[in-house]
């Protein structure tokens, strides 16, 4: 297994407040994640169904860390790729700054490839949460 990181930060025109309510409202999940078919809040763990690499995925994630507005942490129980996403909001030129980071354990061998696509997605989801919030 090999440890691959992703890190993004964003501004977003919004209050730390607003961003942390759309971002931690599981119900959106669909809106601005791309292969999030479904998403919802049962007994303190999100559980998510997903499309990737054309498989659907249920993923149960624990909150392992929630404090208004300024850090929220997801933890995956049962991914075939174990993961943790932290965001990190913080008061930023009249908006906010989210620092998103996502750690997990790999296979070797597509460790590489799977980070580049993961990076790469992770850009892409985080930008229409940006667009979303902004418009």
């Amino acid at each position: 297994m090999e440890r691959v990181r992703a890190e993004l930060t964003i501004e977003i025109a919004r209050t730390p407040q607003d961003v942390f309510a759309y971002l931690t409202d599981v119900s959106n999940l669909p809106l601005w994640q791309a292969g999030v078919k479904s998403a919802t809040l049962r007994n303190g763990l999100v559980e998510e169904s997903r499309s990737l690499l054309g498989r659907q995925l249920k993923t149960s994630l624990e909150i392992v860390e929630q404090d208004e507005p300024r850090v929220f942490t997801l933890r995956a129980l049962d991914s075939p790729v174990p993961f943790t996403v932290r965001h990190e909001l913080e008061p930023a030129n009249g908006g906010t700054r989210l620092t998103v980071t996502a750690e997990g354990n790999v296979p070797g061998f597509a460790a590489g490839l799977l980070a580049r696509r993961a990076e790469k997605q992770f850009r892409t989801d985080f930008e229409r949460l940006k667009q979303i919030l902004e418009s």
